[in-house]
């Protein structure tokens, strides 16, 4: 992925690179014809100019022998007809002793009734390095025009879009939660006019939803808890009463484990709702060996109702978290491995400076690791877990810039939790 300016500017050198190189061509080509078109007609006056002379004169004129200007003559016998060319051709220069180009023009004369073959050299050294040079500070001057125009393209790009970063800025940091509306930056440009204003009536009302939402997701919740707790209540007076049959005991017990479920239910949703609503945005540095050998303790119990060989190998990390949602994930990770553990397995916490690895012994899962995170996903159907512990979990990593990781091998269940992006 490119930035916006990366991409505007990719695309401009992709069309004015191409074209630039075409101009320059075509200007040193057509400059090169323009020398040669030049000599020509130099050398058809000279032709002229000769045939003038001998006409008056009768006889070649005295001149033209220099180095880079130079005529020979010849006679030609009376059956030849010699046909007008010009060609290019090397000639020796002697003060420097190498071959140059000439431009070569032959024609025909009489004089005195005889044929005679006349060569006009010119010299075309100069042109050429004229030509060289002119193309030299083409270059020269192409790129530099290139450069200016890239520098003024970037430039009025990062002034134009200059609004669109601002706007980009302030959304992200903008919050559902916040109390204050969005408002945005005024923009004499239309388009960005009308962009933040629609962004500006968007966030209102998304941020009215969520405060619906949000307010009626805690009434309900503050509400079932109310009933759950009377209703909870009421059965635990029910299982005191000696007359009530074997039956009918089955019966409230059933009743109340379900009533203790719904709770809990009801508590861990509500949860869910405020780590996505990022009502724990506030971090501090959390120390996670304390909290990992607190929860430990708690679980004593089920660890030694399991049986369970615990291994630790803990060092003094901290990360950048909320409190409450690094106790919460401390929890939920240890909870997992040693209710979905093995009687008599494993259980293996390693913390280290880049991650903390939980490894336990468990049954294969029933679905595939990656979509144990799914809400309501459960490993194994045996177990009374809600399947909302590791979507708690995922949704406390992604909240907070952590990595989890999960992977099953050899009656190993392995939990990896990078504390920076794998």
């Amino acid at each position: 992925m490119r930035k916006l300016l990366q991409q505007t500017q990719r695309l401009y050198l992709m069309a004015a690179a191409p074209l630039f190189l075409l101009a320059g061509i075509a200007m040193f080509f057509a400059l090169e014809w323009s020398i040669k078109h030049f000599d020509e007609e130099k050398m058809h006056n000279a032709k002229h100019e000769i045939e003038t002379y001998v006409f008056q004169h009768d006889s070649l004129p005295a001149f033209f022998q220099r180095i880079d200007h130079r005529l020979y003559a010849s006679s030609l016998p009376a059956e030849i007809t010699l046909p007008v060319t010009l060609s290019d051709t090397t000639l020796l220069n002697p003060l420097e002793n190498e071959m140059e180009p000439f431009l070569q023009l032959t024609f025909p004369v009489q004089i005195r009734g005889q044929a005679w073959r006349v060569d006009l050299f010119q010299s075309s050294v100069e042109h050429e390095d004229i030509a060289g040079t002119v193309a030299i500070l083409l270059v020269i001057l192409f790129v530099l025009l290139f450069g200016v125009l890239l520098w003024v393209n970037r430039s009025v790009s990062q002034r134009v879009w200059e609004p669109f970063f601002q706007v980009l800025n302030q959304m992200r940091q903008f919050r559902l939660n916040d109390p204050n509306p969005l408002r945005l930056p005024k923009s004499s440009v239309v388009e960005f006019h009308e962009l933040h204003r629609t962004l500006e009536d968007l966030a209102e009302k998304v941020q009215r939803d969520f405060r619906t939402v949000k307010q009626f997701t805690e009434n309900a919740s503050h509400e079932l808890q109310t009933p759950l707790a009377v209703i909870q209540h009421k059965i635990d007076a029910l299982l005191q009463d000696e007359t009530l049959s074997e039956a009918q005991v089955q019966q409230l017990d059933l009743m109340a484990q379900n009533t203790r479920r719904m709770a809990r239910l009801n508590q861990t949703l509500l949860l869910l709702v405020k780590i996505e609503n990022d009502q724990f945005a506030a971090r501090e540095r959390v120390d996670m060996e304390p909290l990992l050998e607190k929860r430990l303790r708690w679980l004593e119990d089920f660890l030694m109702e399991k049986q369970l060989v615990v291994q630790t190998d803990l060092t003094s990390v901290s990360i950048d978290i909320n409190p409450v949602l690094a106790e919460t994930l401390v929890a939920n990770l240890l909870t997992n491995a040693v209710k979905h553990n093995l009687t008599g397995g494993r259980l293996a916490v390693r913390l280290t400076a880049a991650n903390l690895i939980i490894s336990n012994s468990a049954a294969p899962p029933a679905v595939a690791p990656e979509k144990l995170t799914e809400r309501f996903a459960r490993g194994n159907s045996s177990t009374d877990g809600l399947g909302l512990g590791l979507a708690i979990a995922q949704e406390i990593c992604e909240k907070s810039g952590l990595v989890l990781q999960f992977d099953f091998k050899n009656d190993t269940w392995t939990t990896t939790l990078h504390f920076s992006p794998a």
